[in-house]
């Protein structure tokens, strides 16, 4: 079994570090879904993460942290958020945002989470859609089995 407390010192102490860096890598994209319905984007991520990012794994620089990619995160941001095109744009450069995000801070879990959940360790990333620079937070859950999945929103950090 894991020991939350050293977990926690771990990355209390990398949180000094981080301020002072600079993103390594920032991914580019340009538009592709415009004047898509909400349903339409909903369904464009969830046919994309299954056919793309379905059981991929991405080591987080910054931290070390191996990400798995799993369909319940691919789920959770095509049905279970607010859905809006940027955010759609984002799935497909989502495993270079994991690999190069910046660890941020640790968030515990809510009351209603699963006994699995640790918490969240949240990261900030930027990628440019049509040459604007966007602000992003990731957030990775992270569970007692050692794994971690990932969330996303987009301009969430200014």
């Amino acid at each position: 079994m894991l020991n939350f407390r050293k977990i926690r010192v771990i990355f209390a102490t990398k949180t000094e570090n981080t301020m002072a860096k600079r993103f390594l890598y920032i991914p580019e994209i340009t538009t592709e879904l415009d004047g898509m319905t909400k349903s339409e984007l909903r369904k464009y991520i969830l046919e994309y993460y299954k056919r793309n990012l379905k059981g991929l794994v991405v080591v987080n620089i910054d931290t070390g942290i191996t990400v798995h990619f799993s369909m319940t995160s691919g789920r959770k941001t095509a049905m279970g958020e607010a859905m809006y095109q940027m955010k759609a744009e984002i799935v497909r450069i989502l495993p270079d945002l994991v690999k190069y995000a910046l660890y941020n801070n640790f968030g515990k879990p809510k009351d209603t989470e699963k006994r699995d959940v640790i918490g969240y360790l949240n990261f900030k990333g930027r990628c440019r859609i049509n040459g604007k620079t966007e602000n992003l937070r990731i957030a990775i859950q992270f569970q007692k089995q050692a794994k971690f999945y990932y969330n996303i929103e987009v301009n969430a950090i200014k």
